[in-house]
Formats: structure tokens, sequence, C-alpha cells
């Protein structure tokens, strides 16, 4: 159990490091590699068997902002998505479509550092048992 956990927790952080890589072409790259890499930080810790609850708070923060600010967009594109593809390039006209793609690349980060930070969690919880059942 211990070692799917970390093989989780790795893929958690190369999916996080990869949405930032992909950040590098958006018309603001500093604000998404940086939002991306601090989520990243978290299941990265937690590979390593560190948990940090104030990086841990600031990320679930950081998602919970990006996630009020494009709703509204993500709701517009819901609305037009049987005549909008999500995957097309950006469009000044209907910005809607890139605040959709940013609501869901947050959904996914907050999905992921809290799952991973369950998981490990978890994890802790199944060791420690195990230890004190042993001991008992």
């Amino acid at each position: 159990m211990i070692y799917i956990i970390k093989i989780v927790n790795f893929l958690f952080s190369v999916t996080l490091l990869a949405f930032a890589s992909l950040q590098f072409n958006d018309p603001d790259p500093l604000v998404w590699v940086s939002f991306y890499i601090l989520c990243a930080a978290v299941p990265t810790l937690l590979l390593f068997n560190r948990f940090y609850r104030p990086l841990f708070l600031l990320a679930v923060i950081a998602c919970m902002i990006e996630l009020v600010i494009s709703a509204p967009g993500a709701y517009q594109y819901f609305q037009n998505m049987a005549k909008e593809p999500l995957m097309q390039g950006m469009n000044s006209e209907k910005p809607y479509i890139e605040e959709c793609r940013e609501f869901l690349g947050a959904l996914i980060a907050l999905g992921l550092i809290i799952l991973s930070t369950l998981l490990t969690k978890l994890k802790k919880k199944t060791v420690h048992g195990a230890d004190n059942h042993k001991k008992g």
C-alpha cells in the first residue's frame, strides 16, 4: 500500500508539473506556472513523507480563488458547449472558453492535492494501526 501511494503522489506531481509546463505559451504564464508549481509541491513533498499544512492550505486557497474567479465563464461555456469545442484557440470574442479551461484546471489541481493528502493520511493510519496491532 505504501508504494502505491508513493506512485500516486509521483503521478500527481508529474501531472501538475506537466500542467505548469503547458502554461508557458499562456498570455499570463507567470500566474499559471506559479499556480501549478504551488499545487505540485503538495504531492511532491508527500512523496517524501513531508506534509506542510501552510503550503497545503495555500494551495487549496489558490484553487478556490481560481474556481470562484473562473466559475462564471465556466457556467457560460457549459451553456454553449453543444456548439463550442473546449479545445480551440483562444478567442477574444469567447473568453468563457479559456475561463472554463482555467476552471477545470483549478478543479483538477484541487482534486489532486486533496486526494494525495487524504491517501497519505490513510497510509499513516494504516501503518500506525498495523504497528499498534503487532504490539498488542
